[in-house]
């Protein structure tokens, strides 16, 4: 299903489309989880695969089934072309056996479409589809990550978020925690 949020203009872009993704999607996901997968080596020190990848065959197999109502994928369009994903997952960087938030599990912006507003557009319409607690976590080598979420959930919220530095069996770095309302 494709669902259309707006029309708005982002420089020379007419329209971007969010796409919940499907498990036909899986390629195209596994495609840009790949670039994604790249961008990240040098702070992951991540290799490919004897094939060349980053990811295996299996790749989001399944997924759908397994983690029903709480795994949500997203592609971006940005004038007809895949831009990025997101997935929105239930749980909690935080205290991982007890809450169940919103947290933004993936989120790439491919380079060409990066520092024209599309990817805070992108954050914000997903926050507010999902109402509630939101948690999002970075890597502690990720700066760059770290800054855009922090002006992203700034804008968003006023100001009103809290970032905890979390070490615990899920995650490891910064967690900004806030609420998100419908329609925001």
């Amino acid at each position: 299903m494709t669902t259309t949020l707006t029309r708005r203009p982002f420089g020379n872009m007419n329209n971007l489309e969010i796409v919940e993704a499907g498990p036909h999607h899986r390629a195209v996901l596994r495609h840009l989880f790949e670039l994604y997968a790249h961008d990240f080596s040098p702070m992951t020190q991540s290799d490919v695969n004897e094939r060349g990848m980053f990811t295996e065959d299996d790749f989001l197999l399944g997924w759908w089934d397994r983690y029903g109502d709480t795994f949500h994928p997203f592609l971006l369009r940005a004038d007809g072309r895949f831009a990025g994903f997101a997935w929105v997952e239930e749980g909690s960087y935080i205290r991982p056996k007890r809450d169940h938030h919103w947290l933004m599990g993936e989120f790439f912006i491919l380079r060409k479409y990066r520092g024209k507003g599309i990817g805070e557009w992108f954050a914000t319409q997903l926050f507010a589809r999902f109402p509630g607690t939101w948690e999002v976590g970075e890597i502690p080598e990720n700066k760059d990550a770290q800054a855009f979420w922090r002006k992203v959930i700034g804008r968003y919220t006023g100001g009103r978020f809290e970032e905890i530095v979390v070490d615990n069996e899920r995650w490891e770095g910064p967690v900004q925690r806030f609420e998100s309302r419908a329609g925001r």
